[in-house]
């Protein structure tokens, strides 16, 4: 019996993961003994709803949140954003000055080519996790 609890689980998470997609994850390397960095990724809405994201999380590090790069008074600003919503077909860019996921307190300090786990949280409940390759700055394919 709990073997098809697990199979139905599965099954029915492996759906929404279907649908939502997300490619080119990366995190920026950045010099030893700097805490803080952030994620980028593009991810794209194969769903017939809106997919609402609402925050994030890193094993790796103490805190991730979603954050936006904005124009304030002829200065960029970082702000956080409490969500974002990716409409039915359409796919959304996280990138250097724009979105990202800021990471807080790296608990141990990145290696160039080590793959990483975040998980991204919809407003609807699920969790998505990606699997980010940590790279410098120079190596991101979003400039």
């Amino acid at each position: 019996m709990l073997r098809l609890i697990i199979l139905l689980c599965s099954l029915v998470t492996g759906s929404l993961f279907a649908e939502i997609i997300v490619t080119d994850a990366t995190v920026r390397l950045l010099p030893p003994g700097v805490p803080n960095t952030a994620a980028y990724f593009s991810i794209q809405n194969h769903s017939d709803t809106s997919q609402i994201l609402i925050g994030a999380s890193a094993d790796f590090a103490t805190k991730a949140e979603i954050h936006n790069h904005i124009l304030v008074d002829d200065m960029m600003s970082m702000q956080q954003r409490s969500e974002v919503v990716i409409q039915p077909g359409e796919s959304v860019q996280f990138a250097p000055g724009g979105l990202h996921i800021m990471i807080f307190g790296l608990k141990t300090p990145l290696r160039e080519g080590q793959s990483v786990e975040i998980s991204l949280q919809t407003k609807g409940g699920e969790s998505i996790s990606i699997t980010a390759k940590v790279a410098r700055p120079s190596a991101h394919s979003h400039h």
